[in-house]
């Protein structure tokens, strides 16, 4: 039995950093997929009781999490899932920061630095949430000063990626806009290799850099039927 006392007590004595970009209108955001716009809709300003915006947006907009179906067809029926049918607890878990700052653009991340960091660090563990920090949030920014940040960002290697999958991990994540750099998204991403093994991908973190290399993370997405993938308000929980 959980005490929940104890826990609650935890829970509120924890440094909580937020991982998650602010919805916005002209936020970057990938040139195939839709714009996020918020329009007002009833307002106390023009006679109405209450004031409610209207959004419309894509699944992939802003800190987001990709569903395995967003690249593996049902073709592929065990595969193929949507954004409803992960478990909640898929993105509950112990995170980890692997500082990735040194890689300039179009660069990979390598098994042999994973490996590297786990002998200095720890090693990484069944289920983790693996975060890449390249420090490329710092160049989010609103429209038309997002073009940085949709440029050649650095992403996650073939050979990094399969050994995520061997050690089991839950899911993985970036600061940047993909773990595959534009010419990886153009040839030979990662993306349908570790979605077709259930590890979920996690993009446009924030913040990565406040995180030490072990915490508590927490995202929900939303409960969207037949959902490619689902904004996501990730934050972790540091002691």
């Amino acid at each position: 039995m959980i005490d929940l006392s104890s826990l609650t007590a935890s829970l509120r004595e924890a440094r909580v950093v937020d991982l998650s970009q602010t919805l916005e209108e002209h936020m970057p955001h990938y040139p195939t997929h839709g714009k996020f716009f918020h329009n007002l809709y009833t307002s106390y300003w023009h006679g109405d009781r209450a004031l409610s915006y209207q959004l419309v947006m894509h699944e992939h907009n802003g800190t987001h999490v990709d569903a395995p179906a967003h690249f593996i067809s049902d073709a592929n029926p065990p595969a193929h899932v949507t954004i409803d049918q992960v478990p909640p607890t898929r993105l509950m878990g112990r995170g980890v920061r692997l500082n990735c700052r040194s890689f300039r653009e179009k660069e990979y991340v390598s098994r042999s630095f994973v490996i590297a960091w786990e002998a200095q660090h720890g090693a990484l563990r069944a289920d983790d949430i693996v975060l890449f920090d390249f420090g490329w949030s710092a160049y989010w920014g609103l429209r038309p000063d997002n073009r940085r940040y949709l440029a050649d960002w650095p992403g996650v290697g073939r050979d990094a990626a399969e050994y995520l999958i061997e050690k089991s991990v839950a899911a993985l994540g970036v600061d940047t806009l993909s773990p595959d750099p534009p010419a990886a998204l153009a040839k030979d991403p990662i993306h349908p290799l570790v979605l077709e093994k259930g590890v979920l991908i996690i993009e446009n973190l924030a913040n990565l850099e406040q995180l030490p290399d072990f915490f508590l993370f927490v995202a929900l997405p939303l409960k969207i039927r037949q959902g490619s993938g689902s904004p996501i308000r990730a934050v972790a929980l540091c002691v």
